[in-house]
């Protein structure tokens, strides 16, 4: 029994010394590995998302409407001369009609001046020895009852139109010959785009005589 138990006892340490040498890792040593780093590239972790854009708005902004152009302002500060000048034996009268305004005087706003050619306020049939102005405010002047006289710079402040004729009885308005009779007066500022409101130069008038009365 010695010797069988010689031999085991040999048998196990040549064993031992084989599994050394073949340089399998011991239970012991496999515990104590410290153990292997997986490289972040390797994972399924996800990936950080970049930056999000900016969402669109659902509806464009509009863009701002331009501005209207304002009209110009009407005339104030309006007068109306007429200046009747005979020759030497008052055969014949050289006549001068002047509108003036106080404002607008603006660079690059033009004045026109009309004449109206209906006494649009008379009566149908007015009482005898009645009278009034051929044109009172708030009137709408069509360009059918407008006859343009002048047209000037608003700077230049007044406008003018002249003409010769023979003298005569003078009944209402002076009026060129040449052209249809006007019982009023009017003028407008305009700009490239509109036109100010009419204002009234000269009303004119109309009389209806009394049953004894003559009008030359």
């Amino acid at each position: 029994m010695t010797f069988g138990r010689a031999f085991l006892v040999a048998g196990f340490a040549l064993v031992l010394t084989a599994c050394a040498a073949s340089g399998v890792p011991s239970a012991s040593a496999i515990a104590l590995a410290p153990s292997a780093t997986i490289p972040a590239a390797a994972t399924d972790a996800p990936q950080s998302p970049g930056p999000l854009p900016t969402p669109m708005s659902s509806a464009a902004t509009p863009s701002p409407k331009p501005t209207p152009s304002l009209p110009p302002p009407k005339p104030t500060g309006v007068k109306f001369d007429t200046e009747v000048r005979p020759n030497a034996d008052d055969s014949v009268a050289e006549i001068t009609q002047t509108v003036t305004w106080r404002a607008p005087r603006t660079n690059g706003v033009m004045i026109s001046v009309y004449g109206i050619t209906k006494c649009i306020a008379q009566p149908a049939n007015p009482s005898p020895a009645t009278s009034g102005p051929c044109l009172v405010e708030h009137t709408p002047l069509p360009a059918s009852v407008r006859r343009l006289l002048a047209t000037t710079s608003a700077s230049d402040g007044s406008a003018s139109w002249t003409w010769s004729e023979e003298t005569g009885c003078d009944v209402g308005l002076p009026n060129k010959p040449d052209g249809p009779a006007y019982y009023a007066v009017v003028l407008a500022a305009y700009s490239a785009s509109d036109h100010s409101i009419f204002a009234i130069a000269e009303p004119g008038g109309w009389y209806e005589p009394g049953p004894d009365e003559v009008i030359c």
